[in-house]
């Protein structure tokens, strides 16, 4: 167990909730085979609900409003789990290959599936694969638009498919729209900005080195937001065209995450990201380049 001192900080926990066919694999593109394949989300975000209720952890959950349409049920049952429900985009597609009309669109279609099945307009979003970058400004004044009230899609560092290196590491409010966003957590490391939790990293790592970065961030004054998806604890999926990258990003580290997740939420307290709220240092979230 962390050493509690007079102030911990809080850190958030999120959930990208899509179905294992819908992340960064070769059946992403193909939206009209979905139907043809086994979906696994119901059983894998179940095993996650009952990880979180054992461990009084309440998340919050970015859902695809495809999955939302196909069972509005489960998007019920992690609400009323007490769990926060955010809004993931629709078909899961990268928004800088989106034209700003499209985007919209799908925002909109999106927000309506989420919350017809969860009862409550979402109040966050995060976008697929992060991918709001500096090339998609208007992204964040179609949030506002469309009554979001925070977002974390921003990645402050660079990836092989995102990123958006130079961006704030911390959270912040803009000052054009008002979203307050809540980049996921990185650690810098000399002049290297590192992804390190979350996803694959989270896997790929061992568990000390996950502890370390969130104690560093911690002792900054800062949260630290982490992300995972459900069908990353699933050990049954059987999926026999599986490429030799996803084979590595897609289900490399999965039968040790369980483990890990319960010494992650036995060593440090999480809320729902839209609990934060303000900086850990209690000051208002203004823009930063920290």
């Amino acid at each position: 167990m962390t050493k509690m001192t007079p102030y911990t900080p809080r850190n958030a926990f999120t959930v990208d909730l899509e179905d294992w066919f819908q992340g960064l694999t070769s059946t992403n593109p193909h939206p009209e085979r979905w139907p043809s394949l086994e979906s696994r989300v119901v059983p894998a975000t179940q095993k996650l609900l009952d990880l979180l209720h054992v461990h009084d952890v309440q998340a919050t959950f970015f859902v695809l409003g495809y999955v939302a349409d196909r069972y509005p049920e489960l998007i019920r049952a992690i609400g009323e789990a007490g769990h926060e429900i955010g809004v993931h985009g629709y078909y899961h597609r990268f928004i800088y290959k989106l034209s700003p009309d499209e985007f919209r669109g799908e925002l909109g279609q999106a927000i309506e599936a989420v919350e017809r099945a969860a009862g409550v307009m979402p109040a966050g979003h995060r976008a697929p694969y992060f991918s709001v970058n500096a090339s998609t400004p208007w992204a964040f004044d179609a949030l506002a638009e469309a009554g979001i009230e925070y977002d974390s899609s921003v990645f402050p560092t660079r990836s092989m498919l995102y990123g958006y290196p130079g961006a704030p590491r911390f959270p912040y409010r803009m000052a054009q729209s008002g979203l307050v966003e809540y980049p996921v957590s990185t650690l810098q490391v000399g002049r290297y900005t590192l992804p390190i939790l979350g996803g694959f990293y989270s896997r790929a790592l061992p568990y000390a080195v996950t502890r370390w970065a969130i104690r560093r961030l911690n002792a900054q004054g800062q949260p630290a937001i982490l992300y995972i998806h459900p069908w990353e604890l699933d050990l049954g999926q059987n999926y026999r065209k599986v490429t030799p990258r996803e084979r590595i990003t897609h289900y490399h580290g999965r039968r040790g995450l369980e483990a890990k997740l319960r010494r992650l939420f036995t060593d440090f307290r999480f809320t729902r990201l839209g609990e934060l709220g303000v900086a850990a240092n209690g000051s208002k979230l203004e823009r930063s380049n920290a």
